[in-house]
């Protein structure tokens, strides 16, 4: 597979993210009939953009030819690549947090591309 097609599906899956995340932390704040009807719908593209991330940005990594022992950049990218992850469970569960989450997705994400793009370390 070439370059151009593992950051097409690495930038799905950002963009499938950034999706999920905006409607789980809005299902947060809704009431419990519209909660239920969408939330599965939510936790379920917040997985698949998550894994279409992986995915993609480790096909980046071998086309580039970065193994293990990773550059400091990439163990940055994981650990966004966790917490993002783990807001699914805050915005379902703290609706109180989710102006916080709102934009803490999207700075996570601009700090993403930013480590991607300048691989400062």
């Amino acid at each position: 597979m070439s370059y151009s097609l593992f950051k097409v599906i690495h930038l799905l899956g950002v963009c499938t993210i950034m999706t999920a995340m905006g409607g789980l932390i809005v299902l947060g704040t809704a009431d419990e009939e519209t909660r239920s009807r969408w939330k599965r719908l939510a936790v379920l593209t917040n997985g698949i953009g998550l894994f279409l991330a992986f995915m993609g940005g480790f096909g980046l990594l071998g086309i580039l030819k970065i193994s293990f022992v990773w550059p400091g950049w990439v163990f940055s990218k994981m650990l966004i690549w966790l917490i993002l992850g783990g807001f699914v469970s805050l915005a379902l569960r703290l609706p109180k947090w989710a102006m916080s989450l709102w934009w803490g997705s999207i700075l996570l994400a601009g700090i993403a591309a930013y480590l991607a793009n300048f691989k400062p370390f």
